[in-house]
């Protein structure tokens, strides 16, 4: 009885596994492509904000320098990275779910 009560949920449930494992493929690798193409930038920035923050300005130097960490691989790749691996955990549950 319980299975039949659990049927139409089971159902719907289908229907977020291939648009779960989708999103979970595109955000790894928007993280993969990102991690090479920022990394070069995040070096860019670096050594341009300790130029201006060694010539005397502050703010500036130091507001580039963060800006060069949040594109760092450390930074948002590492955020998309994250939200993939949800994604990927969330369609393992929906699975599991569905298969139990």
């Amino acid at each position: 009885m319980k299975t039949l009560l659990k049927l139409p949920f089971k159902i719907v449930a289908l229907a977020f596994v291939p648009a779960l494992f989708l999103l979970s493929v595109i955000m790894k690798f928007f993280s993969w492509v990102a991690s090479g193409i920022f990394a070069f930038l995040s070096l860019l920035f670096a050594v341009g904000g300790a130029v201006i923050l060694f010539q005397g300005n502050a703010y500036g130097g130091i507001g580039i320098i963060v800006i060069a960490f949040l594109i760092s691989p450390f930074g948002i790749p590492l955020f998309a990275e994250a939200i993939g691996e949800m994604f990927d955990g969330l369609n393992g549950s929906i699975i599991g779910f569905i298969a139990g």
